[in-house]
Order: C-alpha cells, then sequence, then structure tokens
C-alpha cells in the first residue's frame, strides 16, 4: 500500500478580500452556481406571504424560484373572489380592518413592510380603484420583495459575511475546503 500526501493551496477570507478576481470565481462557483445553496430565509418570506393573503382573506398561489432574477414560469397570485360579497365602496374600509391589528410572523420586516404598503394603497384608494388593481399591486410587492431578497442573500457583500463569519476556506477551484 502507498500513502499519497497532496498539498493544497487554501484561500480564506483575507485572501478573497484581498483578491477581487479570485473572489469573483469562488463567489460563482460556491454561492451563486451552487443549487443546494439557496437563502435560509425563503420559507419564513413564503410564510409571510401567506399570512398576510390570509389577514386579506385572499387565496395565495405562487411559483417561485431560488434566484436571484425571476424566470418565466414564476408568478405570485392572490385571489379576491371573497371581496365579491363586500360593495365596491366598503372594499377599502374592510381591508383596512383586517390590518388593523395585524402583527405578521416573526419575519418582522417582510410583515411590517407589506402592511405599510397596503396602508398606502388604502389611504390613496379612489373610485377607479379596484379590489383586483389592490391585490396585482400586493402581489408585485411581494414578488419584488422575494426577488431582491435573493439578490441580497446572493450578493458577494453577503457571501463575504458568511465566509468570515463561518471561517471558510476554499481551494483554488472554490471548493469547501
Amino acid at each position: 500500500m502507498k500513502t499519497v500526501i497532496k498539498e493544497y493551496k487554501v484561500y480564506d477570507f483575507d485572501d478573497l478580500e484581498k483578491d477581487d478576481e479570485l473572489c469573483e470565481k469562488i463567489h460563482q462557483k460556491f454561492w451563486i452556481d451552487n443549487g443546494d445553496n439557496i437563502n435560509p430565509w425563503a420559507d419564513e418570506i413564503l410564510d409571510s406571504f401567506k399570512k398576510f393573503a390570509d389577514t386579506l382573506n385572499m387565496k395565495f398561489d405562487y411559483s417561485l424560484s431560488n434566484a436571484e432574477y425571476p424566470d418565466r414560469g414564476c408568478y405570485i397570485k392572490l385571489d379576491t373572489s371573497d371581496y365579491h360579497y363586500i360593495a365596491p365602496n366598503k372594499r377599502a374600509e374592510h381591508i383596512s380592518s383586517l390590518l388593523k391589528d395585524y402583527v405578521g410572523n416573526e419575519f418582522y420586516y417582510t410583515c411590517a413592510a407589506l402592511k405599510d404598503y397596503a396602508d398606502k394603497l388604502i389611504a390613496e384608494w379612489n373610485k377607479d380603484y379596484s379590489i383586483d388593481d389592490f391585490a396585482y399591486d400586493i402581489q408585485n410587492r411581494m414578488f419584488d420583495m422575494w426577488f431582491r431578497d435573493n439578490r441580497d442573500y446572493f450578493s458577494k457583500e453577503s457571501f463575504l459575511i458568511h465566509v468570515e463569519a463561518n471561517e471558510y476556506e476554499f481551494d483554488e477551484n472554490g471548493n469547501l475546503f
């Protein structure tokens, strides 16, 4: 039997900060291209969206990717069919009463941002604005929030924060050592 010893050159946070080309290469391979790397807050964000939709008595349907940007199959849809029994001139007031004591779940930022945005839409509600317009604006805000959070997570800055906090080391090919 023969024992072979292979020597590796290993790069840590300090190395990545000094060498932008190396950092870019490892960031791409380890952080961006790694299919197992998903935003750790994804479930909490989806739960926030669902809770908000439930609070509004709207069904929440979605298909989202865990990428930085949406693909053609991504969508968020809020169903407003439960609002057809409410007079159109009373819908803003009804939504406002539903959101009055809304606190969301543990993912405070998403919940507060959605409530603030809904409150803004309600304050600007006019006779030409429909429940479908409101749902469309809220679902677009959710969609934007989802992908903005993913872009933040997959950013080089976020990558470096995780490398430093976890004391990750990599070989020159971007493999975790």
